[in-house]
C-alpha cells in the first residue's frame, strides 16, 4: 500500500512536468507568433511607406518635370533623390522621359520613382524594402476640342468689322467648346451647347473660356436651351499658334507637293506663277492633280480701252475701297487693300498640261502642300493628314515690284466624309478607324461651288458635310461669302467693294437678297485663330436678309479620342507647359 502511494506521487510529478512543458511550448509559440506578426506588420508597414514614398517622388518631382516647359524631350532625365523623413525613408532613382505611342503617333510622358523604407528584424537589424512606381501621361491634342478659337474676332475674309462674332439662334454645338477669348451671346436668340448622346453612352457638353461669358438680353445664363452641361470662365489659355505641331507634320510628311515651285521673289525678272493642288479622296487612294495659274491682273493696260478691264481684274483680288459714308465715315476715306481669296483657278482642258497627275495608294499618309493652296473632296477610307505651309510671298505678275502674300488655304470643294459614315447625314460611326486632319497655314474655306449649294442652294442637297479634324492657323474656318449671287454684293466696281464678281456669268441671273446655301454639318473638330463667318446678313456691311451663307450643325467625333489623325498637333498651355492627361499609374514591373 505504501509502495503504491509512493509510485502515485511520482506519477503526479511527472504529469505536472509534462503539463508545464506543454504550457511553456504554447507560451513560447504564442510569443513567437506575436513577434512574427509584429515583424510582418513592420515589413508591410515599410512596404506601404515605400509605395507612398514612390508616389511622393512621382507627384513632387516627376509631374513637375514632365509638365514643365523645359522638359528635355531628347534624353532621359534623372532627378535628384530626396528623403522625406529619416525614419520613414524616402525616394530615389526618379526619372522622366519622352516616349512615342506607336499606335497614336502622339508623344507620351513617362515617369518612374523608387520609394524606400526600413524595418527591424528579430535581431534588431535594419532591413530596407523598396517599391518602384511608374506613371504615364498622354499629351492632349487639338483633336479633343469640338470647337476652339484663339480670338472671337472675325477673320478670314473681307469686311470683317471690329466687333467679335456672337453665338446666336440656330447654332448647335456639341462636345468640348473652348475659347481663349470672351464668349458673347447674340441679341437674336441663344445657341445650343448640347449633350452628346448615343444608344449606349451619354456625355455632358462642356463650354470653357479663358475670358468671360457675355450674355445678352435675348440670351441669359439661365436660359434652358443654352447650356446642357458644364460651363466655366477664367480657364487657362491654350498656347497659339501651334507652329511646333505644324513643323512636326512637315518633318513627318510622306508626300510633299510644291505649290511654290514656280515662285522666285529674289529674281526681279522672274515671273511668278502659282500651283494649285487638288486632292480627291476615294476608298484607299487619293487622286492628286496639280496645275499652274496666275492671279490677275496679268498685263498692264496698253490703252484706254484696256484700262477698265485691268482695274476690274485688279479689284477682284486686291480692291482699293473707300468708306463712302459707311458706318458714319467721311466720303473718300481710303481703308486699304482687301484680299479676296479664290479657289476657282481651274485645271487645263488638256490633261497633258497638268504638272502632276498621280494616285496615292496608302491606307495612312501625311501630305504636305508647300507654299500653295489645295482643294479637297471625296470619300475617305484610311487615316490621312493634309497640311499647308504659312503664307507664301510672291511678285504680282503685272508688276514685279509689288510683293504680296498668298494664303495657303485649304478649299473644301464638296462633301468630305468617311466611307463608313451614315450615307445621308454623314454621321460618323462610333468605332470608325477612319481619320482626316486638315491643318491650314492659311484658312479653311467652304468654296462657293455647285456641290456646296451655290446660287441660294440651287441644287438639291446643297448642304456641306465634313468628317474631319480641322485647324486654321491663319486665320479661320469660313465660307466664301465674298463670291455670291446676290443683287447688291456681287460686283467689282463701286465705292465699297463687298463682292468681287469673279466668274460673274456663273451667277446670272442674281438671286436677289438671299444666297442661303444650306447647312454646314461637321462631325469632327474645328480649331481656328479667329472666328470665321458662316453667314453674312443684316445688321452689318452685308445688310440683306436672310443673307449669304449657311446654318451651323456642329458635332464632335469622339473617335478622335481613341487616336488622332496622323501626327496631329499637341496642345500646350500659354506658359509653355504641356497639357497632359493621366493615362496610367501603377507598379513598375520592368521593361
Amino acid at each position: 500500500m505504501k509502495t503504491f502511494i509512493r509510485n502515485q506521487h511520482g506519477f503526479v510529478v511527472f504529469v505536472s512536468l509534462i503539463m508545464v512543458m506543454i504550457s511553456l511550448g504554447y507560451t513560447v509559440g504564442y510569443l513567437h507568433f506575436v513577434m512574427g506578426e509584429r515583424i510582418l506588420f513592420s515589413q508591410r508597414l515599410a512596404e506601404t511607406r515605400a509605395r507612398y514614398n514612390a508616389l511622393s517622388g512621382i507627384s513632387e518631382q516627376v509631374n513637375a518635370l514632365i509638365r514643365g516647359p523645359n522638359f528635355n524631350t531628347a534624353n532621359d532625365t534623372t532627378l535628384d533623390d530626396a528623403e522625406i523623413d529619416q525614419m520613414l525613408g524616402g525616394y530615389r532613382d526618379v526619372q522622366g522621359m519622352m516616349k512615342e505611342n506607336l499606335v497614336t503617333h502622339r508623344s507620351q510622358r513617362h515617369g518612374r520613382a523608387t520609394g524606400w523604407s526600413t524595418y527591424n528584424s528579430f535581431v534588431n537589424e535594419s532591413i530596407e524594402v523598396e517599391y518602384t512606381m511608374e506613371v504615364n501621361y498622354r499629351a492632349r491634342g487639338f483633336e479633343e476640342f469640338m470647337y476652339l478659337t484663339n480670338e472671337e474676332m472675325p477673320g478670314g475674309g473681307p469686311w470683317l468689322g471690329t466687333t467679335g462674332v456672337t453665338f446666336g439662334n440656330g447654332e448647335i454645338l456639341e462636345g468640348l467648346v473652348y475659347s481663349n477669348d470672351d464668349l458673347t451671346m447674340s441679341n437674336f436668340g441663344c445657341p445650343q451647347f448640347v449633350n452628346y448622346e448615343t444608344d449606349d453612352d451619354f456625355e455632358q457638353s462642356q463650354v470653357y473660356t479663358a475670358g468671360i461669358f457675355n450674355y445678352s438680353t435675348a440670351c441669359q445664363e439661365n436660359n434652358a436651351n443654352l447650356f446642357a452641361g458644364v460651363h466655366a470662365d477664367s480657364m487657362p489659355r491654350i498656347a497659339w499658334p501651334p507652329y511646333e505641331g505644324q513643323d512636326l507634320i512637315r518633318s513627318k510628311a510622306d508626300y510633299i507637293y510644291h505649290g511654290n515651285a514656280l515662285i522666285n521673289t529674289m529674281d526681279i525678272d522672274h515671273k511668278d506663277w502659282h500651283i494649285m493642288t487638288h486632292l480627291e479622296f476615294s476608298p484607299g487612294q487619293i487622286f492628286v492633280k496639280q496645275w499652274k495659274y496666275l492671279i490677275p491682273p496679268i498685263h498692264v493696260p496698253q490703252n484706254a480701252a484696256e484700262q477698265d478691264l485691268f482695274l476690274d481684274s485688279l479689284m477682284m483680288y486686291y480692291p482699293k475701297f473707300y468708306r463712302d459714308n459707311f458706318a458714319g465715315g467721311s466720303p473718300g476715306v481710303f481703308l486699304g487693300d482687301i484680299e479676296l481669296q479664290h479657289f476657282d483657278f481651274f485645271p487645263p482642258a488638256n490633261p497633258a498640261d497638268l504638272i502632276i497627275d498621280d494616285v496615292i495608294m496608302a491606307p495612312e499618309a501625311v501630305i504636305w502642300i508647300d507654299g500653295g493652296q489645295v482643294q479637297v473632296e471625296g470619300e475617305i477610307q484610311g487615316r490621312y493628314t493634309v497640311a499647308t505651309s504659312s503664307p507664301e510671298p510672291y511678285k504680282m505678275y503685272h508688276d514685279s515690284t509689288l510683293v504680296r502674300e498668298l494664303n495657303c488655304n485649304i478649299w473644301i470643294m464638296d462633301d468630305i466624309w468617311y466611307t463608313d459614315s451614315n450615307p445621308t447625314t454623314k454621321y460618323v460611326t462610333p468605332g470608325s478607324p477612319n481619320r482626316l486632319g486638315l491643318l491650314s497655314g492659311g484658312n479653311i474655306i467652304v468654296a462657293n461651288t455647285t456641290a456646296n449649294g451655290k446660287r441660294n442652294g440651287g441644287v438639291a442637297n446643297g448642304n456641306v458635310r465634313i468628317n474631319a479634324a480641322m485647324i486654321a492657323m491663319n486665320e479661320s474656318f469660313i465660307i466664301q461669302y465674298w463670291q455670291n449671287s446676290t443683287t447688291l454684293y456681287n460686283f467689282v466696281n463701286g465705292g465699297a467693294i463687298k463682292g468681287d464678281g469673279r466668274s460673274v456669268s456663273m451667277f446670272r441671273p442674281p438671286t436677289g437678297a438671299t444666297d442661303i446655301r444650306g447647312t454646314v454639318m461637321i462631325y469632327g473638330s474645328v480649331v481656328q485663330e479667329k472666328r470665321g463667318y458662316l453667314k453674312r446678313n443684316n445688321p452689318g456691311p452685308y445688310a440683306i436678309s436672310p443673307g449669304i451663307g449657311y446654318e451651323k450643325d456642329y458635332h464632335y467625333d469622339r473617335n478622335l479620342r481613341t487616336f488622332p489623325p496622323p501626327e496631329w498637333p499637341e496642345t500646350k498651355n500659354s506658359d509653355g507647359s504641356s497639357s497632359l492627361e493621366l493615362s496610367g499609374i501603377g507598379e513598375y514591373l520592368g521593361e
